[in-house]
């Protein structure tokens, strides 16, 4: 199968890119700018999907069975734009029309990463998650809207992915940044009281090429276990050679400080959060947990280690913060 991935240079897309050639899959990544971190075997095509010509992206993707969404989503806005307009420009409608032109190049199959919040508003409705946070409502349209642009014999798989653990080369682990925020000093380690789930990216990259080779049409979450967020930034904080000594956890009123400084901290680079402050420390103080057997039974993912995932996490993240 010939596999065309947008993302493929990034911290989940290298994963995945490599996973797809060993099942013996040729594969493409459009690109921004010439990568120097994937195999010799992947075909390279430069450009930015926001941008290129109609003509251009149908060449890109004909001849391409399969399509892999793997960006990174923007989760904050430039100030001084309407907030709802960008994340539909940016999250939304770039994947709207690579799966449309997919389905004109009769590309029969598609993956895309999206985020387990969708999840959570599925299951949970009443947490409003859609509504107050125009973050979480760009992913939950991107996924209704891909669908909507590809005819009925095209398969859209979107994996609902959690928090992120493991390594790759020349990429920030996602759990890095939290634990350097959440640590005090090498001491102590301040802790939401809830709980959240935490996937491997071995995982992921296997979830991802299995929805492409068995054709998946649906909604998967992914999860490696269900974690207390002082069980998860302990390990991590151990993994990273800094076992805490003392671990406080937070009450819903002082994660929303921490929120509200962390959106003084964007705006004064210039960007808005996209999320409602009172509603993320709210879910944070909750619990935020994914069934394991969904993805095991549909896409056959096998059990990963995850205490070796968050070493490699946190091995990066000392790599990154101590002096050479």
């Amino acid at each position: 199968m010939k596999v065309l991935a947008v993302g493929g240079t990034g911290f989940i897309g290298q994963h995945i890119v490599r996973e797809l050639l060993a099942g013996g899959h040729d594969v493409t990544v459009l690109v921004r700018t010439p990568p120097t971190n994937l195999p010799a075997a992947v075909t390279v095509q430069l450009g930015d999907l926001t941008d290129l010509s109609e003509d251009r992206l149908d060449k890109i993707v004909a001849g391409h069975t399969g399509i892999v969404v793997a960006s990174a989503a923007a989760v904050a806005a430039p100030r001084n734009v309407d907030i709802t307009a960008f994340f539909h420009d940016t999250n939304v409608a770039p994947v709207v029309r690579l799966l449309a032109a997919g389905c004109r190049a009769q590309c029969d199959r598609a993956v895309i990463l999206g985020s387990f919040y969708a999840t959570l508003q599925r299951e949970q409705p009443a947490l409003r998650l859609a509504e107050l946070s125009p973050y979480i409502a760009s992913r939950i349209d991107q996924a209704e809207r891909a669908r909507a642009a590809v005819n009925a014999e095209t398969s859209v798989a979107v994996l609902e992915l959690p928090y992120v653990a493991g390594t790759t080369p020349g990429r920030q682990s996602p759990l890095e940044p939290m634990l350097h925020s959440m640590s005090i000093g090498n001491a102590g380690i301040l802790a939401y009281p809830g709980t959240t789930a935490v996937v491997t990216v071995t995982q992921v990259a296997q979830a991802a090429v299995a929805a492409l080779d068995r054709r998946v049409n649906g909604n998967y979450p992914l999860v490696t276990a269900n974690l207390p967020w002082a069980d998860l930034f302990t390990r991590l904080a151990t993994a990273a050679g800094h076992p805490p000594k003392r671990i406080w956890k937070l009450r819903p009123s002082a994660i929303r400080l921490l929120i509200r400084r962390e959106g003084i901290r964007q705006r004064r680079h210039g960007f808005t959060l996209g999320f409602d402050p009172t509603q993320w420390s709210n879910l944070h103080a909750t619990t935020m947990v994914l069934d394991p057997d969904i993805a095991r039974a549909e896409l056959g993912v096998e059990p990963d280690d995850l205490t070796k995932a968050l070493q490699n996490a946190a091995s990066t993240s000392r790599a990154t913060t101590e002096p050479s």
